[in-house]
């Protein structure tokens, strides 16, 4: 197959799938692309975070090999995540789809995708960081000249609207509202700058006002809060801004042609809260960690005086990630080698009797790492997962809650839970007419890109080339439909 004269890659992020097909006739772009190429339900990684989602993405590989899932990350058996994830640790773990592109000469444009801080030094390509950069005043261009473009084109740009740290009474929605629609305009105008000014062969947009929009529409309507926007006012705002990004999508197909691919994609789908749950809180009530003093309000994990020496797990960050304090790992592990399996056993089974505060079962699934993750850095992963497998329960670290569950969700470190399947439909040059399609994951991307854009597959990518399935699986299906028509007598 002749390789795409270009590729663009237009990542929504927090888009639901469930709400594009709902509102299809209304996303008459999304609609068109879906018409003419495939598409489907898109699974996310577990824990389905922005950070190691966006990572898997670029790379076909899953987070064991480049050995963060959350935005904080250890890279030794110590206690808690006391680094930061940040663009360098990736580029120095494994192959992203700008820096495998480039060595074959192609011009890649990155614009404002997770963990991109500091901006990628792509060889004769471009990199715009995303909203981890502190501020305007640091780099957050690559090469640096590219921020002037970027000022001339933008009377401000926006590195990143967000309400996660805002109570309800403080929050301009309107205002907000509005920036968020400038924000993501931004992107889109950066997105059609690369692929015509600076002719470049793959551009990679992530747009975060969908992510934006659920989360302040879900702070406002959450059960912590004393006023309610009700729900029909809520969708009614959400689906607006679906259909504004569908608009932006048009304008950037009226920028391409035939001979380029399109892939509109999501990382995971976002939904309102119910609540929190705070993980060493029920690991304290099951036993399994021990406090030498607790403390009197909220406070981190590695703020709390815990007795490392009687403790037999602990969880961190906001991703369900519970580590084992193994004997001969971690500084003062007490967790013997052989009886490892056998604590993840009962802590696997625990967690299906979960209830919240009425009573009701929360439908909780465990992933062991060893089960999902492999990899040089899978060893310094966290042992189990625990995930709502809804989404719309929060897993806290937090020590000091009056109780596990709780359906205020001020105190969590997100506003909107997340889903564990995103969307993406892909359109254009190599990309069959093979309609929905079930079975995709995020490390499927990467190889796609490359075998679109005339490469080969590395064999260390896990993921595979959908266009390639989709081909089999449509001609499958004609198969069928000629036997059951020759049954029938209509062929000769």
């Amino acid at each position: 197959m002749e390789a795409a004269k270009q590729a663009v890659m237009i990542g929504l992020a927090g888009l639901d799938p469930d709400l594009v097909y709902q509102w299809k006739n209304e996303l008459v772009n999304l609609n068109r692309l879906m018409g003419k190429g495939i598409h489907g339900r898109i699974r996310s990684t577990v824990p389905p975070n922005i950070a190691q989602a966006w990572s898997c993405v670029l790379c076909g590989k899953n987070p064991g090999h480049f050995g963060y899932w959350d935005f904080h990350y250890r890279d030794s058996y110590s206690y808690g995540h006391p680094k930061r994830v940040s663009s360098r640790v990736r580029d120095e773990r494994v192959d992203s789809l700008y820096k495998i592109l480039s060595t074959h000469g192609k011009r890649v444009a990155i614009i404002n995708v997770p963990v991109s801080y500091p901006p990628p030094e792509i060889p004769n390509g471009y990199s715009v960081s995303s909203f981890m950069t502190p501020s305007l005043e640091e780099e957050f261009t690559y090469p640096a000249s590219l921020k002037e473009d970027i000022k001339k084109m933008t009377e401000e740009y926006i590195l990143d609207v967000s309400t996660g740290d805002l109570k309800f009474s403080e929050v301009d929605v309107q205002g907000t509202i509005e920036r968020i629609c400038k924000m993501d305009k931004q992107r889109f105008d950066l997105t059609k700058y690369f692929l015509k000014d600076k002719n470049c062969d793959l551009v990679l947009s992530v747009v975060m006002g969908v992510d934006r929009m659920t989360r302040l529409l879900s702070q406002l309507t959450s059960k912590s809060q004393d006023e309610h926007v009700d729900d029909q006012k809520y969708m009614d705002a959400l689906r607006n801004h679906y259909e504004f990004c569908d608009e932006r999508i048009g304008e950037v197909l009226d920028f391409i042609d035939e001979n380029t691919s399109m892939i509109v994609m999501s990382d995971h789908s976002l939904r309102r809260l119910e609540g929190t749950i705070y993980l060493n809180e029920w690991l304290i009530q099951e036993g399994y960690m021990i406090l030498k003093t607790r403390p009197d309000q909220l406070t981190p994990l590695m703020e709390t005086d815990i007795d490392w020496q009687t403790t037999k797990a602990w969880a961190v960050g906001s991703g369900g990630q519970i580590y084992l304090n193994v004997k001969g790992r971690e500084p003062q592990g007490i967790v013997d080698f052989h009886d490892y399996d056998k604590v993840l056993d009962e802590l696997s089974e625990k967690t299906m009797d979960m209830t919240d505060q009425e009573g009701k079962q929360l439908d909780i699934k465990a992933y062991r790492r060893k089960e999902i993750h492999s990899g040089e850095y899978a060893r310094f992963g966290p042992d189990l997962f625990i995930f709502s497998k809804d989404g719309r329960w929060s897993m806290s670290e937090l020590i000091g809650s009056d109780s596990v569950c709780s359906y205020d969700i001020s105190t969590s470190s997100t506003d909107a839970g997340h889903g564990i399947f995103g969307f993406f439909v892909m359109s254009g040059h190599g990309v069959p007419r093979g309609g929905e399609m079930a079975g995709a994951s995020l490390l499927d991307i990467a190889p796609t890109v490359l075998r679109l854009m005339g490469g080969s597959v590395p064999p260390h990518m896990e993921g595979k080339v959908l266009t390639e399935r989709g081909t089999g699986e449509l001609e499958e299906r004609k198969r069928k439909a000629r036997e059951r028509l020759a049954k029938l007598g209509y062929l000769g």
